[in-house]
């Protein structure tokens, strides 16, 4: 079985109806190499959490947090990462047998983490968090974000160019995070942000008087006004229009399909990092990261 193969497998059994088992465990070719291996599955799953490293099993492992990988080998275990991803574990490490060493990967069965011990099912945007945290803690919480000082972004300067008072989550959350991108997913436009900033989009989108048919570039009436973007070609937008920025809601477009989210801007956010059933693929992963950018033009 080749490299591709391995990844191929991996993707099938994620894919298919199985319902409940015992782990899959798949022998890697010889001489793969368990970093190419780890990057491959990653481009799909996202960053892996260490569960074993140098014969040392993780000791507060659950089965909510990644023991179903590791314990199929038991002492003869040597390394292990592991994602979570939907409602299966997939792991990639190396195990030692008769003094030989091998590239396994397994794939287990996972518990709906949304799911409490009662058996219902928990609102992934509420439980966990501190009680009366904004979406942009949230937002922190969940990428373990340690914020580094950054210019401060001048609001009234930049409302007054835009003609409109913008939604105060949006604001909270571009002056705790700054520039850059969640999960590689979706970039935050910033005031000032060379080639991701904010107005300089609005400017330009709003000459293009049919980019987003059947709806209209703001400032027209009920526009919409980009903040993100995507290497995934979605576009991320409000549509503006109601008196209140905070009462925007979110709209998803691809391809000019688009989808409405009737949210802010920074529960849309958390519930796309959380939520299975917004049905973005960072919804899977079980550690979420923000990726910052130094995109800071000489104005800040």
């Amino acid at each position: 079985m080749e490299d591709s193969e391995v990844v191929a497998a991996i993707w099938k059994i994620i894919d298919s109806s199985v319902e409940s088992g015992p782990p899959v465990i798949l022998e890697a070719p010889e001489g793969t190499s368990l970093t190419e291996l780890l990057a491959e599955v990653g481009r799909r799953a996202g960053r892996p959490r260490n569960l074993a490293a140098d014969g040392f099993t993780d000791p507060s492992l659950t089965e909510r947090t990644g023991l179903p990988l590791v314990e199929p080998f038991g002492d003869e275990l040597l390394e292990m990462r592991g994602w979570a991803y939907g409602s299966h574990w997939i792991g990639c490490g190396r195990v030692v047998t008769s003094r030989r060493e091998r590239t396994v990967v397994v794939i287990a069965k996972r518990e709906d983490p949304a799911v409490s011990v009662t058996g219902k099912r928990e609102d992934p945007a509420v439980t966990g968090f501190p009680e009366g945290a904004s979406w942009a803690e949230k937002l922190r919480i969940l990428t373990d974000w340690d914020p580094v000082p950054q210019p401060a972004v001048n609001w009234p300067a930049v409302e007054a160019d835009l003609a409109t008072s913008l939604p105060s989550d949006y604001k909270e959350i571009v002056d705790l995070f700054g520039p850059g991108g969640f999960d590689e997913y979706v970039d935050l436009l910033v005031p000032g942000a060379l080639g991701m900033d904010l107005v300089g989009w609005a400017k330009s989108d709003g000459d293009a008087t049919d980019l987003w048919e059947p709806y209209a570039s703001y400032p027209a009436p009920r526009g919409l006004l980009r903040w993100g973007a995507s290497e995934q070609e979605f576009d991320f937008v409000w549509q503006t229009g109601t008196a209140d920025p905070d009462d925007w809601p979110v709209l998803v477009g691809l391809f000019g399909d688009w989808e409405r989210f009737d949210c802010g801007l920074g529960e849309f956010l958390v519930r796309m990092l959380t939520d299975v059933q917004y049905g973005f693929p960072t919804s899977r992963l079980h550690v979420h990261f923000f990726q910052s950018h130094d995109l800071r033009s000489v104005e800040g």
